[in-house]
């Protein structure tokens, strides 16, 4: 784990900056009943519960965006565990901040359920961390940048990258820009 003291982050730990409580749904309810509740909690993310109540993944809008809406599927129709993302990456809720954004910036994720004690007892956002320390998801993300790719321990292949900025094609900036053929690529242009 890299130093970042005087940012902070070596002295704040996950479990005084997570979010208690997150809102959970059941992963054989319909992608519709999700997408109300998210509408209506006014939040990006839904931690999902099989049916013995033990996390399976997490709903994210871009998992309705990308895997619901781009594919013309049915909300009525489409099962949370059929878009979710998985498998779940957790973080102990005595662990310091700089962990939980290493972590993120590693798996290129934005949200971490935090377990104590084996229980879930919240989640921890890439916003929570920004509020406490707003140069640390910078700093971690530039030093996976340099790093370069990861390996998913669990399937023992290089995750995607992606970084922000401007795609070289377009000109457009975006959150998700990709290395294709030398050049950084928004998805419209990949």
């Amino acid at each position: 784990m890299e130093d970042y003291e005087g940012f902070g982050a070596s002295e704040v730990l996950v479990k005084n900056v997570m979010s208690e409580n997150p809102l959970i749904i059941k992963e054989d309810e319909k992608i519709k009943t999700a997408a109300n509740l998210m509408s209506e909690a006014k939040t990006g993310s839904l931690v999902v519960l099989d049916s013995e109540g033990e996390l399976s993944g997490i709903l994210t809008e871009m998992d309705i965006v990308d895997d619901l809406v781009s594919q013309g599927l049915d909300p009525e129709k489409t099962l949370v565990k059929d878009i979710m993302s998985y498998p779940v990456h957790t973080i102990e809720s005595s662990l310091p901040i700089q962990k939980a954004a290493e972590t993120m910036a590693d798996l290129e994720i934005r949200r971490l359920p935090v377990l104590e004690g084996g229980e879930m007892v919240g989640i921890i956002t890439e916003n929570d961390i920004l509020e406490i320390s707003p140069t640390l998801i910078d700093i971690t993300r530039e030093y996976k940048r340099i790093r370069g790719p990861v390996r998913n321990q669990e399937y023992q292949e290089p995750l995607n990258r992606e970084t922000s900025g401007y795609c070289e094609s377009c000109g457009v900036y975006s959150e998700r820009l990709t290395l294709e053929n030398g050049r950084l690529l928004c998805p419209e242009c990949e």
